[in-house]
């Protein structure tokens, strides 16, 4: 089985709450599915953002794909790997169909494949009749597929 991420120490420690994250050892690997459970407040986003690249840590041996990334291009390549979706997305505006195309573009995909390209990704999550509308016209569920959906864009 291939190991997709695999920690060892894992620590983040917040002086004003007194807050404390220590995971000894974790492994994910490809093709297994790992539910990450607890209270609020017990640190699950927090572990989840040391894992997408987004906090860092101290004192921390990891490695993604069986890499340890050093330079910001490797962080750039293993970020390109990883679809991460966070507790609060934040807003955006236009309807959800040009964010999707703004995305694509980015993403480097050419002009003349982003429409056959988003309209796979659209409709496999149910998106087609919600794409012409904005972040305050569709609920907080069709605002997650529609980040999802964001992820997805060129992978």
């Amino acid at each position: 089985m291939t190991t997709i991420y695999q920690a060892t120490d894992i620590f983040k420690y917040y002086p004003r709450s007194n807050f404390k994250l220590e995971v000894p050892k974790l492994q994910l690997d490809r093709g297994s599915i790992t539910g990450v459970v607890g209270e609020n407040g017990n640190g699950k986003t927090t572990l989840l953002n040391i894992i997408a690249g987004n906090l860092s840590q101290k004192n921390t041996s990891f490695m993604y794909f069986n890499n340890t990334p050093k330079t910001a291009n490797d962080w750039s390549n293993v970020k390109d790997k990883i679809a991460f979706i966070p507790q609060r997305i934040p807003k955006w505006y236009g309807s959800l169909l040009q964010n999707l195309q703004l995305k694509a573009a980015i993403e480097g995909i050419p002009n003349k494949d982003i429409d056959s390209e988003l309209d796979k990704i659209i409709n496999f999550l149910g998106l087609t009749k919600y794409k012409h509308l904005k972040w305050s016209e569709i609920s907080t569920g069709y605002r997650l597929r529609f980040e999802l959906a964001r992820v997805l864009i060129g992978k």
